[in-house]
């Protein structure tokens, strides 16, 4: 999976898992809600790192935690 599609996935699966939405990640992350919407629609093609490490303290892990999934294994070249 390309990372334009395996981060918003990653985003929505743990928010799904904590039964949170959007906008609780929001508070919690501290990103702008714009930002977040841009991810999570796949109009941002290539996120910065710095927001992805907002989003996952605001999750409560850390980026190598948010990283370690399969979705990021895949054989595909990332892009």
């Amino acid at each position: 999976m390309q990372i334009d599609k395996a981060v918003p996935a990653r985003i929505q699966q743990i928010l799904k898992e904590r039964g949170w939405t959007a906008n609780e990640l929001i508070k919690r992350s501290g990103v702008k809600q714009s930002t977040m919407s841009e991810i999570l629609a796949g109009r941002s093609k290539y996120p910065r790192i710095s927001t992805i490490k907002k989003i996952s303290h605001g999750f409560g892990m850390t980026l190598s935690e948010f990283f370690d999934h399969e979705m990021f294994e895949g054989k595909e070249e990332i892009k």
